[in-house]
């Protein structure tokens, strides 16, 4: 009667034994797991900090902040040089336009440039109504243009654009035809618009006066000469 019950504890020792076993095999190999993880992490950091960093192509600087474009040659390119090398730039401030530009769709205007760099070539003043004056490709406001293109009115008392009807003098001033006048220096000045007029020792004058600067003369071949050499536009 001792025997069976003899047999059964003997086989309950057994399966303990066998569970400790599976347990002491379980643990080792979890051991064996973590110890080959941490092993490879710390060759992979350690190869981090061996790395060497990226170089750029154009400017051989150290990419740092990780910003870089992949060249078809296996090489990169920082952002900068990337930018400088394949954007349009701006002409008046040579800075690559990354955003909305402005251009000229008739070719007129050469270039391109940023909004806020867009405005008179020469005194830098925006184009308050919108419009511009384009010479030798660049953009100019009114007044500006008119210096360039030398179509300034030449009278003193004026001196703006003249856009319209223009007297050319023998000079080759130009005028408006309504400030082209006298130049008779007398007390008071002539001041006469001249639609015609006699140039009279580099001054042009109304016939009048043309006249009355020889008055006086007792040469009458002088004055012959002067009529003769007189040129009336």
């Amino acid at each position: 009667a001792k025997n069976p019950s003899v047999s059964s504890l003997t086989r309950g020792e057994r399966r303990e034994k066998e569970k400790e076993k599976e347990k002491e095999k379980r643990q080792a190999l979890e051991h064996k797991l973590l110890t080959r993880t941490k092993s490879s992490t710390e060759s992979m950091s350690g190869s981090a900090r061996v790395k060497k960093p990226k170089m750029c192509l154009k400017c051989q600087k150290k990419i740092e902040d990780g910003r870089w474009v992949a060249t078809e040659s296996g090489g990169v390119l920082c952002e900068r040089c990337w930018k400088h090398m394949y954007l349009p730039k701006c002409r008046r401030c040579n800075v690559p336009i990354e955003n909305a530009a402005v251009s000229s769709a008739d070719g007129q205007l050469k270039g391109k440039y940023h909004r806020e760099c867009f405005n008179c070539h020469v005194c830098h003043k925006p184009f308050p109504d919108k419009s511009f004056y384009v010479f030798d490709g660049k953009p100019l406001c009114k007044y500006h243009y008119h210096e360039a293109n030398e179509s300034l009115c030449a009278a003193t008392l004026c001196g703006q654009p003249i856009e319209g009807p223009c007297a050319v003098s023998h000079t080759g001033d130009r005028y408006h035809p309504e400030h082209m006048l006298c130049e008779y220096p007398g007390d008071p000045p002539c001041r006469a618009k001249l639609a015609e007029y006699w140039e009279v020792d580099g001054r042009m004058l109304c016939e009048r006066h043309a006249h009355a600067s020889e008055v006086g003369s007792d040469d009458e071949r002088g004055e012959e000469e002067w009529v003769q050499n007189s040129k009336r536009t």
